[in-house]
Formats: C-alpha cells, sequence, structure tokens
C-alpha cells in the first residue's frame, strides 16, 4: 500500500480508542461465557487483541531497489531557462530505496505524539520493508547531494518510529492494567448475578432457541480466538481458597526443609516413605477442622483433599529422574484434577548437585506443554507457579506449583 506515513490519525488517540473498544467489548460478554472461562486464557485472549507491535526500522540495511526513468518539473528553477507558467519536465532517473523493518505495518499511518513539522516522502509500506522514492535530474546528477537526501529521509523515518515506539510502549503498559481491571470487574458482576438469581428460590426452565436463517459469510479467520467453554450452564463449584493453598504450601516446604536439613535420616526413603512424612504433618494441622476436609494417601504417591467424592488438591512427591519422568509425573497429576479451580503441587527431590539447571529444566518442560497457559511465578532459585487448562476441560484452571528440594540419595554399600 502507498500511504502518506504518519498521517492518518494520532497515536495517542488511537490507542485510547483501542483500550476503549476492547473494555466494552468485555463489559457485554454473557455472564455465564465469563463464569465458565478460564480467567487465564481470557486475560491472554484480549491481552492479544490489545497489545501493538511496535515498529522497528534498520536504518543501517537501506538499499536501492529499483532504478528507472522518469520525468522530472523544473518550473521555477532558476538554473534553468523555463519561461511561462509550465510544468516543464526533463528526463530523470528514479531510485527506489527500500528500508527493511518489523513490527506493525498500519502504525506507519499514525502521528506519535511527538513528531516533526518536516514532513515525510509517501511511502510503499510492505510487510518487512518500506520504500521511498528519491529522483534527480539525467543532466546534472550529483551523487553527494543524493547519498545526502537518501541519509536525511532515513534518519528522518527511524526518528520518527523511535518517538511511536514511546507511545506504543505506553498503550501496551497501560493496556494491561486496564484489561486485567475490566475482566475482574466483569467476572465479579457476573457472579453477583449468579447469586441474586440463585437466591430467589425460582426454578430455572431455558426455552427452545427459535429457528434462525443464517446467511453465509466469507470472512478472514482471525489468528486469535476467544477461548472455549463447556456448553452446559455454570453452576458454582468450591474451590480451595487461595490463601489456604499458600498455607498447605508452608506446611510442605517446611517438612521438604526438615528433609534437607537431615539428609542422612531419609536418605533410604522412597517417596511412598517420604509421602507418609508429609501426611503426619498435614493431618497434625488439618485433622478436626471445621471443614471436615482431611488429608489421605490414594494410590502410590499421592496427597490429597477430597470434597464430595472430587479432589480439590493433590500433590506429587518425585524424585527428579530427568525431564522425561518428570513430564510423566506431570501427566499423572492432571489425570487426578476434576474440580473447577483445582490446586495442586509437585515436590521433586533432587539427587544432583545442580538445582539451578534442575529447575530450569522444569520450567522448560511445564512451558513446553499443550496445557500450559500462564506462568505466576517463576522463581529460578525457588518454587515456580503455572497456569494449566486441559483440552478436555475447556475453562476450568489448574493451578500446579512445583517445588524442588535437595535430598542426596543413600550410597549404595
Amino acid at each position: 500500500m502507498r500511504i502518506r506515513p504518519f498521517h492518518d490519525g494520532d497515536a495517542y488517540a488511537t490507542f485510547q480508542n483501542l483500550r476503549e473498544s476492547t473494555v466494552r467489548e468485555i463489559d457485554g460478554l454473557d455472564n455465564d461465557y465469563v463464569l465458565k472461562a478460564s480467567p487465564a486464557e481470557l486475560e491472554r485472549y484480549y491481552l492479544d487483541k490489545v497489545t501493538v507491535t511496535s515498529l522497528s526500522l534498520d536504518a543501517t540495511a537501506y538499499y536501492i531497489e529499483s532504478q528507472e526513468g522518469t520525468q522530472i518539473d523544473v518550473t521555477g528553477d532558476f538554473r534553468r531557462a523555463t519561461f511561462g507558467p509550465g510544468p516543464h519536465y526533463i528526463k530523470g532517473t528514479a531510485l527506489g530505496v527500500a528500508v527493511p523493518y518489523t513490527g506493525d505495518p498500519q502504525l506507519w499511518r499514525l502521528r506519535a505524539s511527538t513528531y516533526s513539522l518536516s514532513g515525510y516522502p509517501e511511502l510503499e509500506v510492505r510487510d518487512d520493508v518500506v520504500v521511498f522514492s528519491c529522483r534527480f535530474p539525467d543532466d546534472s546528477p550529483d551523487a553527494e547531494r543524493l547519498k545526502s537526501e537518501i541519509e536525511r529521509t532515513v534518519q528522518s523515518l527511524k526518528e520518527a518510529v523511535v518517538h511511536l515506539g514511546s507511545n506504543v510502549e505506553n498503550h501496551n503498559r497501560e493496556a494491561a492494567g486496564v484489561i486485567k481491571a475490566a475482566l475482574q470487574r466483569k467476572l465479579q458482576k457476573a457472579q453477583a448475578a449468579v447469586s441474586a438469581v440463585a437466591g430467589l428460590g425460582i426454578p430455572i426452565r431455558q426455552r427452545s432457541q427459535p429457528q434462525t436463517f443464517a446467511i453465509p459469510a466469507r470472512r478472514r479467520e482471525s489468528p486469535v480466538r476467544r477461548p472455549t467453554v463447556p456448553a452446559e450452564k455454570f453452576t458454582p463449584e468450591p474451590t480451595l481458597e487461595l490463601k489456604e493453598f499458600e498455607h498447605i504450601l508452608g506446611i510442605l516446604r517446611s517438612m521438604a526443609l526438615v528433609i534437607e536439613r537431615s539428609p542422612d535420616s531419609f536418605a533410604s526413603l522412597d517417596e511412598e516413605g517420604i509421602r507418609t512424612h508429609f501426611l503426619l504433618q498435614l493431618n497434625g494441622h488439618y485433622e478436626g477442622a471445621a471443614t471436615g476436609e482431611t488429608f489421605n494417601a490414594s494410590g502410590k504417591t499421592d496427597i490429597l483433599i477430597r470434597a464430595d467424592n472430587r479432589n480439590v488438591f493433590i500433590a506429587e512427591c518425585k524424585f527428579w529422574r530427568g525431564s522425561k519422568s518428570f513430564t510423566e509425573a506431570v501427566d499423572q497429576l492432571l489425570g487426578y484434577l476434576s474440580w473447577r479451580d483445582s490446586k495442586c503441587a509437585l515436590l521433586i527431590f533432587n539427587p544432583t548437585k545442580d538445582s539451578t539447571a534442575v529447575r530450569e529444566r522444569m520450567h522448560e518442560a511445564m512451558i513446553a506443554r499443550s496445557e500450559y497457559r500462564k506462568t505466576v511465578i517463576h522463581d529460578p532459585a525457588g518454587d515456580s507457579r503455572y497456569v494449566f487448562v486441559k483440552a478436555s476441560d475447556p475453562g476450568r484452571e489448574i493451578l500446579i506449583n512445583t517445588m524442588l528440594f535437595d535430598m542426596p540419595r543413600q550410597e549404595a554399600g
């Protein structure tokens, strides 16, 4: 496309309108959809939608991509004997100068908050280069002047892109907070609406959908898709509060530190033996609690909380035996989880001496999984936390905390 660069709109106003229109879209979402959707997936979808990819111009890699004859109007040139109103043309040469760039090509249309009044040449904007024309008369070529003109034009484009980049950076930073706040408000309103209807005590009967005629349309498929949710009507489900989750993790972490500090006392234990010590600590904290929920062992290495015969918290104790074994442990953990907003932990005992490398391999394995949606915490020297969503259970978020503890194994005698 050929455009007058930085001319069609104000960047600040354009970005503000983008944020506001996205917030209006969030406000217009169906309550049932919001309640069933994964908050992490919704956030990622709308952040992707509102985030702008800044321009970056490679001002040192410009090149001449075309050279062709043209006519140059020299009317008013006092150095030439031209008389009358004109126009008066002479033969000349037009060079097409291409400058590589990356970023959103639509940004070439926007004017930054800080801009030059000197103007810019018309540009042909492609996916990876912009091209401007530079002309000179054939009867008096001046290489030095021509080179200086090209360099000034490239430099002016570079400066404009830098100023525009500041607007983009400010927008992206502000947009992240705006989207999170809008989604939180919408979720709170949806929850309040559901609670209000439930409080009426009146049975709800869904009416049948009327038949409609769909007009065929051919539209370009968007690369960004809104998260999918279950077809069933949303019904509230019990969740493990985050503060209770943190408390459980604190108990697990304290017991793991005991193991780290007394390795000789635990070096001969297998995963099931280690699990027993964690269960003792957890039951000591939660036995007789008002919720009536207690910790139990199920299977070989599970530590779990059950409510209404379904698991709301699970921890797995595993020795580090490499990325493949770790991935299998994640598979096992995901297979147990069923509640909405499930929270769980992977306790990995490291018999090697390089905890930093093991943590990084664990992190790489987690973010590479198809269920991965978001990194909540990643501490190269501590715990990490991730949001997962299984394809078989759309909208239901799983919060997984990974914890690594050093535990040298006892050498065979």
